[in-house]
């Protein structure tokens, strides 16, 4: 099929904006900068506390329309001798995308709800002369993703000193236009918002058709002192100060073209044949990548389709730069999986030969200008991309494609590794993947079909972040989302931020575990105490759900644990529709409990963790007396005790729920009963910790295969809910859900026995269990540091060394050891 294209060899001249947005170099060397962290609310939205409250909130006037609003606004202006830098704060409704001279500054904001709206900073030394700002600032709402919240349009920004008349909303003289030809289609993904249809070049590197002057949607309104009717609140925004880094912007051209075929109608689905690997398109295309041609020219009435195999699982905007070819399409489509035209199951992640590809994404449409640059309104993601070309009567050239990578900038940072198995590598691998790619603005669930955070999901990826790297913002900012959403039951949202409000009993009680883990863990002890208001709601809205036994019962709305298959659905028995009792949702009320003890004594608050451990002892009495089967020597799920569970049995004993005689009886037969509801991937989290507080790591390694058949299938992250035993097949819904990245905590707490022995992690406990391993090198992260072990073992007794910021003690084969701060050799 050579006739049906050609590669393009002359040289190309890029316009200066799009050679500024194919480089990963930010405008003028701007660099963030962090405001004072607003821990309450306080006084915003009352009196001008900050900085932006002076700003203006502008919008351009006119309804928006059935399809949103693409809205850029545009300020020129001068730096003269002696100016200094340029500092700003800005922020919009929904999202920005802000340029500097043509250049790339930023995006944002961090998703968040209105009474928490945050806004970025930003400090960049500028050269004498004339400059502009531009920020092109998007707003879809309900076809927006379920996750971005909203009150109106609007964008706003503040600059210091000299530069405040210049540049502040509301000060300076701003323009603003709208930008057509960006059109939202029906379908789609359920949660991930809208695809689109862009004609001409867009959304970002595009001229409105004409400029305005906007309108104010809100003016700086609060207060600048108190005056006699003080207090009074301003509607709309509330705005705090963002702590998180700014999501990456890295321009990738990854991985290789595995098919190509003419045959296909555009967008229809078509099975790839072993052959269409071999088609010179194939060729051609990665030669593209590579930049081994400046172009690919696609010639007029021809359609073509290519599978593009990205290497790994990548979260990214895509980037197409064309020329010519008015009326031409190209559709750009993302996939987790290739699916079997047979089966249409996915099989091995890598196969494409006798496989579609099926998924969500966006349609480019040229005008026939000598050169455009495409993208979308938000960010997509897959292992795999489907380009669906279709020119009409002039040929279209294919001058680039790209992918800007947007994660949060969190890197694997720690270390595992022992030369006895080395599968823990590609474990970890996939483990760390699916963990990049579900942490962005918040934590996700997954980034393809929801990008949700939720309190279950959030707790496990918050302790794995902890064991990657050192940088505890994004723990931080999961928590406080959830505490500024918390119902005034202390109900927390069983997803947040999301318009589609839902509560789950369960996941407020995770939502609670985080604060003992947070005290543990981490250093910021001002923060935690100003969070402290949450916790205390939540666990006194629990408190109303217990019976005369001290147990929760009949307990609000969806009482997830896990996608057991043994189960009717999600819930156990005895949660059925907020109607009944149950262990397991009792265990974690119990552990909530812990929690709440552990976060009062850290802040120093012995009263109130006294109180949780006595009523923590009583309901542990109530639990055994409710639920222990004799008979069994297990926890039932449910009084009548017609149904046990590896999860009831896991929580158990990681709770000291059980007697020490009961637990001994509990853990045998969880280890050797084959008629358990059993944990699937996300819950493996518990039993993981249970086969470690019992010191079996023996356990842990072995189910550590569902993970290794990961690797086998081809995935590079993680899937959602594999099977638990009963269908004999690894097939899931998602390809990347982070809920199962806890190896990566186990390898190190556990393997290696690296833990946080007091509040604030100022003492340190090693006690590694090994088990079939004789040697190991690990590193974790710590507040003040890091912490390193060499250890190998022979005959039960352990030599190597540790490194430690911060004292504590080494324990192993039943021998203790001091341990110093600074390194300890054995």
């Amino acid at each position: 099929m050579l006739q049906m294209f050609r590669m393009r060899t002359v040289t190309i001249v890029l316009t200066a904006a799009v050679a500024a947005l194919a480089s990963v170099a930010v405008a003028h060397d701007a660099v963030r900068v962090f405001r004072e962290p607003l821990l309450v609310r306080g006084d915003a939205n009352v009196l001008r506390r900050q900085p932006i409250d002076e700003a203006s909130w502008l919008w351009i006037a006119g309804d928006p329309g059935a399809d949103g609003d693409v809205c850029v606004f545009r300020r020129k202006f001068d730096v003269n001798p002696g100016d200094g830098p340029l500092v700003f704060d800005v922020s919009a409704d929904e999202r920005f995308l802000l340029t500097l001279d043509g250049a790339f500054v930023a995006r944002g904001p961090n998703r968040a709800d209105v009474g928490n709206w945050q806004y970025q900073t930003y400090r960049v030394v500028l050269p004498v002369g004339e400059h502009e700002i531009r920020a092109v600032v998007t707003r879809f709402g309900e076809r927006a993703p379920v996750a971005q919240l909203s009150w109106r349009g609007g964008f706003v920004l503040k600059a210091e000193g000299v530069f405040d008349a210049r540049l502040t909303t509301g000060k300076a003289d701003w323009n603003v236009g709208r930008v057509s030809g960006v059109r939202p289609l029906d379908g789609g993904l359920p949660c991930t918002g809208a695809s689109f249809e862009i004609v001409g070049a867009g959304p970002f590197l595009v001229e409105p058709a004409g400029w305005e002057k906007p309108v104010v949607a809100r003016g700086p309104g609060v207060m600048a002192g108190w005056r006699g009717d003080g207090g009074h609140l301003v509607d709309g925004w509330t705005l705090w100060p963002s702590q998180i880094p700014d999501q990456t912007e890295t321009v990738l051209r990854p991985g290789i073209f595995r098919a190509a075929t003419h045959a296909a109608a555009w967008r229809t689905r078509h099975v790839y044949a072993a052959a269409e690997t071999n088609a010179p398109e194939v060729a051609s295309f990665n030669r593209l990548l590579r930049h081994e041609t400046e172009g690919i020219v696609v010639p007029a009435h021809a359609k073509l389709q290519l599978a593009w195999h990205l290497g790994r699982y990548t979260c990214a905007y895509p980037r197409l730069t064309v020329a010519g070819g008015k009326g031409a399409r190209v559709a750009w489509t993302w996939a987790e999986s290739a699916r079997d035209a047979v089966t249409k199951r996915k099989g091995h992640r890598d196969e494409i030969a006798g496989k579609y590809l099926e998924g969500a994404g966006d349609v480019f449409v040229s005008d026939g200008r000598a050169e455009a640059v495409f993208s979308a309104p938000w960010f997509r993601c897959g292992l795999w991309c489907r380009i669906d070309v279709e020119t009409q009567d002039a040929p279209l050239e294919i001058r680039d494609l790209a992918l800007v990578e947007t994660r949060y900038p969190l890197e694997m940072e720690s270390a595992f590794a022992s030369p006895d198995d080395p599968s823990l590598q590609d474990v970890r691998r996939i483990c760390a993947r699916a963990m990049q790619m579900c942490c962005h603005e918040t934590f996700f669930d997954c980034p393809y079909y929801e990008q949700l955070m939720y309190p279950g999901d959030t707790r496990v990826q918050m302790l794995v972040a902890g064991a990657l790297a050192r940088d505890d913002r994004l723990v931080k900012r999961a928590i406080e989302v959830f505490d500024f959403a918390t119902r005034d039951d202390g109900q927390c949202p069983f997803k947040y931020p999301s318009r589609d409000r839902q509560i789950g009993f369960t996941y407020t009680l995770c939502y609670a575990a985080m604060f003992g883990d947070y005290a543990m863990n981490h250093g910021d002890f001002q923060w935690l105490r100003a969070r402290l208001p949450g916790l205390r709601r939540t666990m006194a809205g629990c408190e109303l759900h217990e019976n005369a036994d001290g147990l929760v019962e009949n307990t609000p709305g969806w009482n997830f644990i896990d996608w057991t298959t043994e189960w009717r659905d999600t819930a156990p028995p005895g949660t059925n529709r907020g109607k009944g009792l149950n262990a397991l949702v009792n265990l974690f009320w119990l552990q909530a409990m812990q929690s709440a003890a552990t976060t009062e004594r850290a802040l120093g608050n012995e009263l109130q963790a006294l109180y949780w451990e006595q009523k923590a002892g009583r309901l542990k009495r109530a639990i055994v007396k409710t639920f222990w089967d004799d008979t069994r020597g297990l926890l039932a799920d449910a009084p009548d005790k017609t149904g046990f569970s590896e999860h009831g049995q896991a929580l158990a004993i990681l709770t000291d729920c059980l007697p020490e005689d009961k637990r001994a009886a509990c853990f045998a037969h969880l280890v050797n009963d084959r008629d358990l509801a059993r944990t699937t991937v996300y819950f493996d989290f518990y039993l993981f910790g249970a086969y470690f507080k019992m010191g079996r790591p023996d356990l842990f390694l072995k189910r550590l295969d569902l993970w290794r058949d990961y690797v086998k299938l081809g995935v590079t992250t993680l899937l959602e809910c594999p099977d638990s035993g009963k269908t004999g097949t690894l097939e899931a819904r998602s390809d990347c859900h982070a809920w199962g990245a806890h190896p990566i905590w186990f390898m190190q707490t556990g393997l290696a026995g690296i833990r946080s022995a007091a509040p604030g992690f100022t003492k340190v406990l090693v006690a590694p269990q090994p088990g079939s391993l004789t040697s190991l090198k690990a590193r974790h992260p710590h507040p003040q540091g890091w912490i390193d072990v060499d250890l190998s073992f022979d005959g039960g007794v352990a030599k190597g060394t540790v490194s430690t910021p911060v004292p504590g003690t080494f324990s192993h084969g039943g021998r203790t050891v001091p341990l110093k701060a600074g390194t300890t050799v054995f």
